[in-house]
């Protein structure tokens, strides 16, 4: 049964871009709101509750056992209190949002029995796998003129044959680095070119930051390693190769760069905020936050006064999903920064069971990333853990939504290096 679970779970996770897409021509062409991929990841996530509790058998169950349980306890306490708090109406809503908050602890638990017992579970090359067929997703529609929107108003954008801007961006962000230690590992020239060439297409025709900052901090740190190396070794030659080649690239990119969504976003942005000179947003927090964080402080003051006057109870458990709730002022909108999300709408509570659980396995990745020989993966490691950081924090949409999550799960509980 072991092994069936195992390939089952890998299966879903290969299909499931293929899941997305099907499930974004549902809604985009057919107007069908069934989320496909949502169920699938549903499906993933009681097969491996299910290993966790009847299949795994190491001596640690009972601790992973009981975070599970206090997690669930939690759940059921915040669906009390929304009955309570606000209506019987609210609880589908704010059960689906906490369900999908709480995925990526649940999983990390699950996935870690998995990968104890079976160390090769959703090796790297699975992962490049998926990463390819979202690299081809976008990429394929987009060339063809064919692709969805990224906005639905206002700025351009298109994400190929996917829904979310933000989630697939988030996804291609992440395991950026998994990917490119691939094509390093390959050293096959052709297809690095055609591939990164790829890559840099669908994250300037996306039209969000997420991809393009991460890709700009992978970039600079693999550089500035290899740079220090061809200097301590004095192969100036190379490095002289390596500056020229750059600077060619640069070139390219600044000539590309102002025919695609990405740059087109930022004059629609900046036409939008009547701004004048660049410098202009760096010297007013209204359009500095507008502009950089797309209003996201704003939110967060919004969400923090709203938490600010919750009762005890709400602040202990969460205001949850809907503010304001039977008001004139009620409000779905999310901050879209992970863990500020997190806290104020699952409360002390809520947060300290989230974070506890995402930080042991965030520092059990560090200490394993730190013992490995191989430089390689471990740089690759350290920056895709580095971005998951970063990302939740300024864009969102990274541990709060089940797409995303379940490859951080992933990230954070791999032990293998093949």
């Amino acid at each position: 049964m072991k092994k069936n679970i195992i390939k089952l779970i890998e299966l879903f996770l290969i299909l499931s871009p293929l899941f997305d897409m099907l499930t974004a021509c549902m809604l985009q062409l057919l107007n069908i709101n069934f989320t496909i991929g949502m169920v699938v990841r549903f499906i993933i996530i009681l097969i491996c509750v299910f290993y966790l509790i009847f299949i795994y058998k190491s001596k640690d169950k009972k601790y992973l056992l009981l975070m599970l349980g206090s997690i669930f306890i939690y759940l059921v306490i915040f669906g009390v209190l929304t009955i309570v708090n606000k209506d019987i109406s609210a609880l589908l809503y704010e059960g689906q949002n906490a369900l999908k908050t709480f995925y990526l602890p649940i999983l990390l638990l699950s996935f870690y029995a998995i990968v104890k017992e079976n160390k090769t579970f959703i090796t790297n090359k699975t992962i490049v796998t998926v990463y390819i067929i979202y690299l081809l997703g976008i990429f394929i529609p987009d060339f063809l003129g064919i692709g969805f929107d990224s906005y639905a108003i206002s700025k351009e954008g298109s994400i190929g044959f996917f829904n979310t801007a933000n989630e697939v961006s988030a996804i291609i962000s992440i395991l950026m680095p998994f990917f490119l230690l691939y094509l390093y590992e390959k050293k096959n020239f052709f297809l690095t070119v055609l591939l990164i060439g790829i890559l840099v297409f669908d994250i300037l025709s996306i039209g969000t930051k997420g991809p393009l900052l991460a890709f700009i901090i992978i970039l600079g740190v693999i550089l500035l390693i290899y740079i220090i190396y061809l200097v301590k070794e004095k192969l100036y030659k190379v490095l002289s190769i390596l500056i020229v080649t750059l600077f060619l690239f640069i070139l390219f990119i600044s000539i590309y760069l102002p025919r695609t969504a990405f740059y087109k976003n930022i004059e629609i942005h900046l036409d939008f905020l009547g701004v004048d000179n660049v410098m202009e947003v760096f010297t007013d927090y209204e359009l500095f936050d507008h502009f950089v964080f797309s209003s996201r402080l704003k939110f967060l003051g919004n969400t923090f006064n709203s938490y600010k006057d919750s009762s005890t109870l709400e602040k202990i458990f969460g205001i949850g999903y809907i503010e304001n709730y039977g008001t004139d002022d009620v409000s779905t909108k999310m901050i879209e920064m992970d863990y500020f999300d997190i806290l104020f709408r699952h409360g002390i509570v809520g947060f300290i069971i989230y974070m506890g659980v995402f930080i042991y396995f965030l520092c059990k990745t560090f200490k394993h990333t730190y013992r490995l020989k191989d430089n390689t993966y471990k740089i690759c490691n350290y920056l895709s853990l580095s971005l998951i950081i970063l990302l939740s924090l300024i864009t969102g949409h990274v541990l709060l939504a089940p797409s995303v999550s379940i490859f951080v799960a992933i990230i954070l509980t791999k032990k293998d290096v093949v």
